[in-house]
């Protein structure tokens, strides 16, 4: 069974570059605009969530303080992406996992997603 991850990303280049690769390291990319991430969290068992930080709507942290502050969401992993300065404080203030900075090598992305990865299938 492949592991799922959930990725909140409105820029649909950045969404397809990342679960593209994703799939190559046997991820099952589950993709959002940030705004349905309950209903997917309740569609799949996802190990982590990556978190675009600035969407278009709203902020990636707002998101990540909200699943974080849920019992049922709270244990999932969270990772912010963002070429925003300050993403390391912004990702620490929210209670974020861990962050990726934009512009990135995809083998970082890899590297953070591998390291902070929750396995769910025995749950």
């Amino acid at each position: 069974m492949k592991k799922k991850i959930l990725y909140a990303e409105d820029d649909g280049d950045m969404l397809e570059v990342v679960s593209e690769f994703m799939q190559f390291e046997d991820y099952e990319v589950i993709t959002d605009n940030g705004k349905s991430i309950q209903k997917k969290l309740q569609q799949h068992q996802v190990g982590l969530i990556l978190l675009d930080e600035n969407l278009n709507w709203g902020w990636g942290s707002d998101l990540c303080r909200q699943l974080k502050s849920d019992e049922k969401t709270a244990a999932i992993p969270v990772v912010l992406i963002s070429a925003m300065q300050g993403i390391d404080k912004i990702a620490e203030q929210c209670g974020a996992d861990s962050y990726i900075r934009k512009p990135f090598d995809i083998y970082d992305v890899i590297d953070v997603v591998n390291m902070h990865y929750l396995d769910v299938s025995h749950q």
